[in-house]
């Protein structure tokens, strides 16, 4: 590997056309902190740590730019107590299921159908619930 281009941070952005609604759904529904916003004339932004990585939302003013064949998964600590909090919410897409690879998963869709995968090693399953 090139040193040159080892990632020393990661950093998804996303363009939502409604900024407000869907900054509300990542920092109320999923429980991300902000750690980083800002409101000026060429647009508005907000970064959310999310643990391995920066989450940023930029306003349409930023430069909107359509969501085209992406998506995202996120490996998190127990995804079986995840999937119970989430199961019943509408924003749930496919139901938690185990995988040929060695996973388990489900599916959501942030307000604007922006697809989020979380999921757990299937032998890393916590068994205090």
């Amino acid at each position: 590997m090139n040193d040159l281009t080892v990632v020393t941070e990661f950093r998804l952005k996303l363009y939502p056309k409604d900024f407000n609604k869907v900054r509300e759904f990542y920092e109320q529904e999923l429980g991300y902190t902000v750690m980083n916003e800002w409101d000026r004339p060429d647009g508005k932004g907000a970064m959310f740590d999310i643990g391995g990585t920066t989450f940023e939302l930029l306003s349409p003013e930023a430069g909107f730019k359509p969501i085209a064949s992406v998506d995202v998964s996120w490996r998190v600590k127990d995804v079986w107590k995840l999937y119970e909090s989430m199961k019943d919410k509408p924003y749930m897409v496919r139901e938690l299921q185990d995988n040929d690879w060695g996973d388990t998963s489900f599916h959501i869709t942030d307000p604007e159908g922006f697809l989020i995968t979380f999921f757990a090693q299937t032998n890393k399953r916590v068994e205090n619930e």
